[in-house]
């Protein structure tokens, strides 16, 4: 891989960490990667707990949907990206759901490997280990192993993270690893509508962080990283609206953007004002429940009977929502920071793992797609709500421990040391922004979109952790590759 040169003067410690980082590893005998494939299973079904525990994959009111859509190329309303439901299908094999888990967990494994590989260094063992360690913690402290057991796309939005990350700053990375990267990265940002716009916005900071960066030696040129990273983008984009228009959607990104955008709107009052100030010159069907409008995001998605009425006009619903804005741009970002702040505080782990009052719509895609897979859903804990007293005691501890690693990543990197992990700790800070302006901006403020990234802050501080446990054991590790710059 071609590699560029800073000639800018860095750091002792920074030629020190990229000594023992960058050189290509030596070839690591058939033990070590019995080690490493060990390792990696223990720690995949490590993060599958959660769905063990339950006795089956756990579902969301958007679970079925999902799994209607990409079994039978079929739309269901409110439209979602048909990326993952795709993914499902492809890792289903028509056999059992817990195949898609097991992809899912073995996606993440790889990930966080590559990360820790490429963070740390040191010798294949030692990386093995701080990984197995990693996930024992990560399982127990943070909500990752609860995305990882969910028929749901959102366990590709730290994916998505952490493989942009290595794209645009680990130039050791060889082509395999290149390829298989963006691969992971195009499959994150189709499964979810969301991830599309929050990735344009993140390579955007990854961009500027490598700008920013004087002090590395081996850095992948910046012309290379724009093609992995905005590759992924524009075929997952692609993909998304082939999709759509074999659905009978149209060629679009996202058939219901207005709708939910509508459904914000009318949650923080200016689709309400608006239509309460226009009906009169204007015939909207919308005015026909001037007395009875939508509360908020849910009660207009979900249960309003304008919902019906407007589905067959989505020119009304694209209408009165940009006509909404302009009216007021001011109150509409000053609404807009107030529910992204309100969005990064909001990461409980679990919020959807209730299903009624919509679990029949569950029971109805199980039935159609997976029959055989009724009975374990149906004698699951999740079933009988029995995962609501482990949910609310995991949350509360899954909270305070993003806020303890977000204070323990600021003291690391304020400290000035471990250069490469400082950059994954504003990539992720700057994704959490990002997530949270998105998701609350356009739909608004839920658990479910904050609590998917917030795993990352804790694996940045394991990170920090395994490479001062390195470098108190005497810097490289005895077997490191030798660097032609190591002091």
């Amino acid at each position: 891989m071609i590699q560029t040169l800073d000639q800018s003067p860095a750091s002792p410690d920074v030629l020190r960490e990229d000594a023992g980082r960058q050189s290509p590893p030596a070839k690591a005998p058939r033990t070590a990667w019995l080690q490493t494939l060990l390792f990696g299973a223990v720690a995949a079904g490590l993060l599958c707990w959660i769905g063990f525990y339950n006795g089956y994959p756990i579902l969301t009111a958007d679970s079925g949907s999902y799994l209607y859509s990409g079994a039978f190329g079929r739309a269901v309303w409110p439209y979602r990206a048909p990326g993952y439901g795709a993914f499902m299908k492809w890792t289903r094999l028509r056999t059992s759901s817990w195949l898609t888990i097991a992809a899912q967990a073995i996606l993440v494994v790889y990930i966080l490997r590559e990360t820790l590989a490429h963070l740390i260094g040191g010798e294949r063992s030692y990386i093995d280990r701080c990984l197995l360690y990693g996930a024992c913690l990560l399982a127990v402290l943070t909500g990752l192993p609860w995305l990882v057991s969910e028929l749901m796309p959102d366990v590709f939005a730290g994916v998505l993270l952490l493989a942009a990350f290595l794209l645009a700053f680990a130039g050791e990375l060889g082509l395999k690893q290149q390829i298989a990267l963006t691969l992971l990265l195009t499959v994150s940002v189709a499964s979810h509508t969301s991830l599309l716009p929050i990735t344009v916005l993140y390579v955007a900071v990854l961009v500027g962080l490598r700008l920013a960066d004087r002090g590395s030696f081996c850095l992948p040129p910046l012309p290379s990283v724009l093609v992995w990273l905005l590759v992924p983008v524009i075929a997952a984009g692609f993909y998304t609206a082939m999709q759509n228009r074999k659905m009978g959607l149209g060629f679009s990104l996202s058939p219901t953007k207005n709708y939910f955008l509508l459904g914000r709107l009318f949650g923080n009052g200016m689709a309400r004002d608006y239509l309460r100030e226009n009906c009169p010159e204007h015939p909207f069907l919308s005015c026909q429940y001037l007395s009875n409008l939508p509360r908020d995001e849910a009660n207009f998605l979900f249960e309003h009977p304008l919902m019906p009425v407007l589905r067959a006009h989505p020119d009304e619903v694209s209408t009165i929502a940009h006509a909404a804005i302009l009216a007021d741009p001011q109150r509409f970002l000053v609404s807009s920071a107030q529910q992204t702040l309100h969005q990064l505080v909001s990461l409980r782990t679990g919020g959807d793992t209730r299903l009624h009052p919509l679990t029949d719509v569950n029971f109805h895609f199980i039935l159609m797609v997976i029959p055989k897979e009724f009975q374990p859903f149906f004698i699951s804990k999740q079933f009988s709500d029995g995962l609501a007293p482990l949910t609310d005691t995991l949350a509360s501890v899954h909270t305070a421990v993003f806020w303890l690693s977000l204070v323990g990543c600021a003291l690391f990197a304020w400290a000035g040391r471990y250069a490469q992990i400082n950059k994954l700790f504003a990539a992720a800070v700057g994704f959490l922004v990002i997530n949270a302006a998105v998701c609350a901006s356009l739909s608004g403020a839920y658990d479910r979109y904050q609590s998917r990234v917030a795993w990352v802050v804790p694996f940045c501080l394991l990170a920090y952790v395994c490479s001062a446990l390195r470098e108190r054991k005497g810097g490289a590790a005895r077997g490191d590759p030798i660097h032609p710059f190591h002091p």
